[in-house]
């Protein structure tokens, strides 16, 4: 029997969404990640909703069926928009700014910049932001974003930065109700905009893998965008140093300095499909996360796959892993700290079902259900 919207697989409805006209926001749709996953199950719990996005790449919309349905903004017709989407940031927020939502009782934002700056317009109407974060290189990773920009960016990142931080301050204001990924990033919002949060943990899943699960080999993996607060050049330095295979999977403006840096036993191989990345994840010794992220999906992509982590023990990945039963956590973003670690993970031993386990505690339908229950939660107090 078809599933009524708004309910769960289990029969568990949610008669308040369902009943709802619904806008989903999402800033910009060019790639399939974290933050698009996180559409993705808001889409499931909502089928009914409608979706807007600053821009959707034609790429995206032959690949993804969200993307297919996904109304792009007037930023998505300006020449250039798809190919340098994050120069369009001020177009995307004025946009944003002038969406007419008064069709909506709810409007839900998936934002990590400017797209919390659309309003809930009509009578009783609730605007809810599942926060990423707060833009990073406006606020906490300003400095890192100048140490590794271009003089053109860093020139703009300067000039710019105390007004658009003005102005994302007043765009969360019109937010009713924020919901962060994790404590790491509803601490970032308690500082940021002076916000409390409740959190809801994102989504996490297994990755296809053809032909079953592979024998684990001798090699470490990183899975990621090769930008500069990722870290990846310890993991490469790390490896060098203790003479392990490497293998790094993702592309990004940190390619050609990777490249330029690694030792033979480094291998590249690129951006990858979710196939592959299943494939990997269930063939490595090992999974390693140098970066102070907003939360991480990646290293619990691999505890579901049965692999350990070594991963810098500050930002979320202190709330997601546990040291010394799902991986090993080091405290400074130092080779010679992440190379002990490295070598205590592959010291000893490591039990799958306590690694799956761990993962299972991220699965979608967690995911979904708090959500629902958040959402319910805030939709019972508008009269209030």
């Amino acid at each position: 029997m078809e599933q009524p919207l708004g309910a769960e697989p289990n029969g568990n409805a949610a008669p308040e969404l369902a009943s709802l006209r619904v806008l989903l926001v999402h800033e910009w749709l060019y790639t399939w990640a974290g933050a698009e996953r996180v559409l993705e199950q808001l889409v499931e719990l909502m089928p009914h909703a409608d979706v807007l996005a600053g821009i959707v790449t034609p790429a995206m919309r032959r690949e993804q069926p969200i993307a297919r349905r996904a109304r792009e903004t007037w930023v998505g017709a300006i020449p250039g928009a798809h190919r340098h989407h994050r120069w369009f940031l001020p177009a995307h927020a004025f946009a944003f700014s002038a969406t007419d939502t008064s069709a909506y009782d709810l409007v839900i934002s998936v934002s990590h910049a400017f797209e919390k700056v659309v309003r809930a317009t009509k009578a009783g109407a609730v605007h809810v932001c599942y926060c990423l974060s707060p833009p990073r290189y406006l606020w906490d990773l300003s400095e890192a974003h100048e140490r590794h920009a271009s003089p053109l960016q860093r020139f703009a990142l300067r000039m710019g930065r105390a007004p658009l931080q003005a102005l994302d301050q007043s765009f969360a204001r019109r937010v009713d109700h924020f919901v962060c990924l994790s404590h790491h990033v509803a601490d970032r919002v308690r500082r940021t905009y002076g916000r409390e949060s409740a959190v809801v943990y994102p989504p996490v899943a297994t990755k296809g893998v053809s032909g079953g699960e592979r024998r684990r080999e001798d090699f470490l993996l990183t899975i990621g965008r090769l930008v500069p607060y990722k870290r990846v050049d310890l993991a490469i330095q790390a490896a060098d140093r203790l003479g392990m295979r490497l293998v790094v999977a993702g592309d990004g403006p940190e390619l050609a300095r990777l490249r330029a840096m690694a030792g033979p036993g480094t291998e590249f191989v690129g951006a990858v499909s979710e196939q592959e990345a299943g494939r990997l994840l269930s063939g490595c010794a090992a999974f390693v996360f140098c970066a102070e992220e907003d939360f991480g999906i990646a290293p619990l992509e691999a505890n579901a796959h049965g692999a350990p982590v070594v991963a810098f023990g500050k930002g979320a990945a202190a709330e997601t892993m546990r040291d010394g039963e799902t991986g090993v956590l080091f405290g400074s973003q130092t080779v010679d700290a992440l190379a002990e670690a490295i070598g205590a993970c592959m010291a000893r031993s490591w039990d799958e079902r306590v690694l799956r386990e761990n993962a299972r505690r991220f699965a979608p339908d967690r995911f979904r259900a708090g959500m629902r229950a958040e959402l319910q939660r805030v939709l019972a107090g508008r009269g209030a």
